[in-house]
């Protein structure tokens, strides 16, 4: 089946970029199988016969191949926004669930802040020392990886509190236009009033 691909690419060079990744298997299958079923041959050379005697078939082929490459993008479109969804409702959760402690007065409503201070704190002076401190010789290097996990640290801290910045827009907006518009209304499009 795999020496079908290279026959297929020749047909639909957009194909090429998912015959690679966690779909590959999935789609060479399908386009392995497309070519087989429309050639009539699991053989490479039989099958550019059949295509080289009957542009039809080559057509034909052509289209079978677009709509793999079609629905193998949009499958990735649907896997990406899935994970958006995800990552946008984890944010909520912890922001609700900060909210419902705080309702409750619970004192574990101060962990976040806390954290949020210890980090930021830490960060700051780390910074400080590094910038004001002779350092000792060889140490460079586990300064930059404490500072790097610290700023790593830091700019968690600073998105759970402030959000992200156009990122988080730009996921919010992608959400949107994706979502299912009612009947009669285009997607991404603001219903009449």
């Amino acid at each position: 089946m795999g020496a079908l691909i290279p026959l297929a690419i020749s047909l639909a060079p957009e194909l090429a970029r998912w015959l690679f990744g966690p779909r590959a298997e999935a789609t060479t299958q399908a386009v392995a199988q497309a070519v087989q079923a429309v050639t009539g041959t699991p053989d490479e050379q039989a099958a550019q016969q059949v295509l080289a005697r009957d542009p039809q078939v080559a057509t034909q082929l052509r289209l079978q191949l677009a709509q793999i490459a079609a629905s193998a993008e949009q499958a990735a479109r649907q896997a990406e926004l899935d994970g958006l969804a995800a990552q946008l409702k984890d944010v909520a959760d912890a922001r609700a669930q900060t909210v419902g402690l705080a309702q409750a007065r619970s004192p574990v409503q101060w962990a976040a802040p806390v954290v949020s201070v210890v980090v930021l704190a830490t960060f700051g002076a780390v910074m400080w020392a590094a910038l004001t401190r002779a350092l000792p010789p060889g140490s460079e290097t586990i300064l930059n990886m404490l500072l790097g996990t610290l700023a790593a640290m830091a700019t968690s801290v600073v998105a759970y509190w402030v959000g992200s910045s156009a990122g988080s827009a730009t996921k919010t907006d992608m959400l949107f236009r994706s979502s299912p518009a009612g009947p009669g209304v285009a997607a991404g499009a603001t219903p009449a009033p």
